[in-house]
């Protein structure tokens, strides 16, 4: 479908939902969208959007941390790195 924007621009638009696709950061720190269509082909998109949800899948090995200091990053999960496992005192 296209669309006019409030400045004259005119766009394609095609509905996102259901669409799966990965959560990209590049070289300069910019996060952006990428789509895979298969054969290695894929399409990227800049990131707009200012609040929209996100599902981790349960294949990704994706881990939430938080440091000493209370500092909390999403990241590979620890497998990835290869880091030690340690026990917690209680």
């Amino acid at each position: 479908m296209k669309v006019k924007t409030s400045k004259g621009r005119i766009l394609t638009e095609k509905n996102a939902a259901g669409v799966s696709g990965m959560l990209c950061r590049s070289i300069d720190g910019q996060y952006f969208f990428r789509i895979y269509h298969g054969g290695g082909a894929f399409d990227d998109y800049d990131l707009l959007h200012d609040d929209i949800s996100v599902t981790i899948a349960t294949d990704e090995l994706a881990s939430f941390y938080e440091d000493e200091n209370g500092g909390k990053f999403l990241d590979h999960s620890s497998n990835v790195f290869g880091w030690e496992k340690i026990e917690e005192k209680e």
